[in-house]
């Protein structure tokens, strides 16, 4: 792949920037009087697949939750399961680190090689909620609920959280690829409809407290959600391959980008000095997690490591719908001025934060991540 610092990159970067900056899909949040995000903002989301919220989370909100991740990060094993962090000490999360060599060392490989020798870089946290107090809150912050409710229902629920850390220099890519792999009719056509009705995959919520660069940052196809591109035999292309209709979803600290998670996204190898870190919180429409059956791959301790078939009782969705009040709960704590977020969706549970939840999510064999849903 060329690198990001040529007069090729340049120029397809430059060409991203302003095939992003026309499609209308970016800004602050609006709400109208009911609290649903305003008509424009709906339509250019359903339009394009994605939309990026700017200015949602303050400067010191954002000060905070990088803080408590780099001391996350300081305790991260050397290599993935390990016992010991760089200082020697315990890892407490060992099994929630995504750790893997460098890029640099791999990229001359096949994709899935591991090369030996290099010291491992923090690629993803899983499951911060029991990690990050941090992030527990942000989960609970009321405008990003009001516009998962405008989106999914009122009733929505969660169905997995992590923090992705793009190293700065020597940042791994992600494949281009959909998230979603149910809800698609025969033909490769989506079961969500244009207006948001129907099936749907969810989305995923990126909330940033870095600099989200063309670089660095998550490359989305526009208009992409409305077809299945594993259809009828396809595939996927290598992320080696600039394609000439992708835009950077570029974010600053505190900005969200919301992504259907039907949409063709990506990110290539990040060669600059700035780190990217973005905490993606998924969310369902309930009457489209009940009763599917998918393969997950969200509910384990490092997400992706493994699979299993899973079919979604409401008894699994409303047990891990219990996270939204909680952490509620624990934002109205930390923000007692803050008009708190009214969650209107069933949980099973207790919605107050305190001691007893805290051993409750994270009791070994039953942690809340054991009800993640992938569909």
């Amino acid at each position: 792949m060329t690198g990001n610092g040529d007069t090729a990159w340049e120029a397809y970067r430059r060409e991203g920037l302003k095939r992003a900056a026309g499609l209308g899909n970016r800004g602050p949040l609006r709400f109208d009087d009911d609290g649903t995000l305003t008509r424009d903002i709906l339509d250019a989301y359903r339009r394009t697949g994605f939309y990026v919220f700017t200015g949602v989370l303050s400067p010191e909100e954002c000060r905070e939750l990088e803080r408590e991740l780099d001391q996350v990060l300081d305790n991260a094993p050397l290599v993935n399961d390990g016992e010991v962090d760089r200082h020697g000490r315990p890892s407490r999360f060992s099994r929630h680190y995504s750790v893997e060599p460098p890029w640099s060392s791999q990229e001359d490989q096949d994709e899935d090689s591991e090369a030996e020798g290099a010291p491992g870089i923090v690629r993803m946290l899983s499951h911060p909620l029991m990690i990050m107090d941090s992030a527990l809150r942000a989960y609970g912050h009321p405008d990003i609920l009001k516009m998962i409710a405008s989106v999914n229902g009122p009733d929505f629920v969660p169905f997995s959280e992590s923090v992705f850390h793009k190293a700065a220099y020597d940042g791994f890519p992600t494949r281009w690829h959909q998230d979603g792999r149910t809800h698609w009719a025969e033909d490769g056509t989506s079961l969500e409809q244009p207006d948001g009705s129907g099936k749907t995959h969810g989305v995923n919520l990126s909330v940033s407290w870095s600099h989200c660069t063309p670089e660095n940052c998550l490359w989305v196809i526009p208009g992409s959600h409305r077809r299945w591109r594993l259809a009828d035999g396809g595939s996927f292309p290598p992320i080696t391959e600039w394609l000439p209709d992708a835009v950077p979803m570029t974010l600053g600290p505190g900005d969200c980008g919301l992504v259907n998670r039907s949409s063709m996204h990506g990110s290539y190898p990040n060669r600059s000095a700035e780190r990217r870190v973005n905490m993606i919180m998924g969310f369902h429409n309930r009457a489209s997690a009940i009763g599917a059956e998918a393969t997950n791959v969200h509910a384990f301790a490092r997400m992706g490591d493994k699979r299993k078939t899973v079919k979604y009782t409401e008894e699994h969705v409303l047990r891990r719908a219990r996270m939204i009040p909680l952490a509620i709960d624990a934002r109205r704590q930390r923000y007692p001025d803050e008009v708190p977020y009214e969650y209107r969706g069933s949980y099973i549970g207790g919605g107050e934060w305190n001691a007893e939840a805290r051993a409750e999510i994270s009791q070994e064999g039953d942690e809340y991540w054991q009800r993640n849903m992938t569909l």
